[in-house]
């Protein structure tokens, strides 16, 4: 789905449709024979013969991605289906993104770190009193890791040149994240899409737009346009990503296509019904991938929607999971996805209309005034920055 992991402060690492959950490190016995056997009739590119037999136990997983960049090998005990990811979880409620030394909270609605005043951008600099500088992300994870009702204390600094940092105290809780959320920018509601899962995502965004859109339906000319935040969607299930994306769209309208193994493609098209027709803006940046490129593609190329942010991930392909027969299971390629005009994103990603700073990226109040200013046509007058200038981007997110 996307580079590293994606960890939700709660007890374990997990990676959401197009991701995995746990991880794979190619130790202990490997079932080659069987790996060797999917490969063959299952990856989109099936290597030679003579590779697949030098596939060694000892550098399984170097080898793996050599093969396939995006495959993963998942022992017995670490995979987790992605439809858990609608399971609760204890935990504080925050997605973690690091760069380079420093690391971002990002809190989900109705989570510990929300409720405790954390919002979007504040970077963590203590965990209970003690220092994040220099920490690996495994050792963030056992500060943070708790039991349901403990708390805990995160020293952070909110957004602002001149914030002062503050210390929250928040409580473990049990907490199930949302594929869509409601959240507030400057008085304007934007709705955040975090993941795509099969037959979730999609009617959790109509009762979403349903709700927002009988607030306040942005009918008369110049009125503010809708706008669907994709910043941190790593992806998820493709079906459910064009499905979503044909609601935008009239009917016969070319969502993309995907192509297997045996080279025949397949063309998806916007099935008829009832239509969203209101005027869009995506937030994506880095972390935007898979799935969630394959939507924001669509609807670019039919001209359906402005794109604001910065160039996305870059993975235009699909995965399958196996399982083998020690209970391990093999992630690889299987398909390759394709945009309407027929352009793939691979490596390359989704271009935005308007590309902005890393900083203002992490900044919504500047977010909005650009895509404002883009839906009208007009030059943007962006609020000053909240934050210093541009950041290094993001290397990897993980989930709290």
């Amino acid at each position: 789905m996307k580079r590293g992991l994606t960890v939700l402060a709660c007890a374990i690492a997990i990676a959401i449709a197009g991701t995995a959950w746990g991880h794979g490190d190619g130790e202990g016995s490997v079932p080659l024979d069987e790996i060797r056997q999917v490969m063959r009739e299952h990856a989109l590119h099936p290597p030679a013969e003579s590779v697949l037999e030098g596939l060694s136990a000892a550098n399984f997983e170097r080898e793996l991605r050599a093969l396939d960049p995006h495959a993963r090998y998942f022992p017995a005990g670490t995979w987790r289906s992605p439809m858990l990811s609608r399971d609760a979880w204890v935990g504080i409620g925050a997605d973690l993104v690091f760069q380079q030394d420093e690391v971002m909270l990002l809190p989900y609605q109705g989570g510990g770190a929300a409720l405790a005043g954390v919002v979007e951008g504040m970077w963590l600099l203590e965990v209970d009193g003690l220092s994040v500088t220099g920490v690996a992300p495994a050792e963030l994870l056992r500060l943070l890791r708790g039991t349901e009702g403990s708390t805990v204390t995160l020293t952070l600094l909110p957004p602002g040149l001149n914030a002062a940092p503050v210390r929250l105290t928040m409580v473990r809780e049990r907490f199930r994240p949302l594929d869509v959320e409601l959240v507030d920018a400057s008085g304007q509601r934007i709705v955040r899409v975090r993941d795509f899962v099969g037959g979730l995502t999609r009617p959790a965004l109509l009762a979403t737009l349903d709700f927002v859109l009988a607030a306040s339906p942005p009918s008369a000319e110049g009125a503010a346009p809708l706008i669907l935040d994709l910043r941190d969607s790593g992806g998820g299930d493709l079906y459910e990503a064009l499905d979503m994306a044909a609601l935008f769209l009239p009917a016969g309208a070319v969502l993309g296509s995907m192509q297997g193994p045996d080279g025949r493609s397949t063309v998806f098209h916007a099935p008829p019904g009832g239509k969203v027709d209101f005027p869009m803006v995506l937030w994506v940046g880095p972390e935007t991938a898979s799935a969630a490129e394959v939507f924001a593609g669509a609807l670019q190329y039919h001209g359906r929607a402005k794109i604001v942010g910065r160039p996305t991930f870059g993975k235009c392909s699909s995965q399958r999971d196996v399982g083998l027969s020690d209970g391990s299971v093999l992630r690889l390629t299987n398909r390759m996805v394709w945009l309407p005009g027929g352009e793939s994103c691979a490596d390359v990603g989704i271009q935005p209309d308007r590309v902005v700073g890393t900083a203002m990226l992490r900044d919504p109040s500047r977010l909005l005034a650009v895509s404002m200013a883009l839906r009208h046509g007009r030059g943007a007058k962006v609020p000053p920055p909240r934050a210093e200038p541009d950041a290094p981007a993001a290397l990897h997110q993980e989930m709290f």
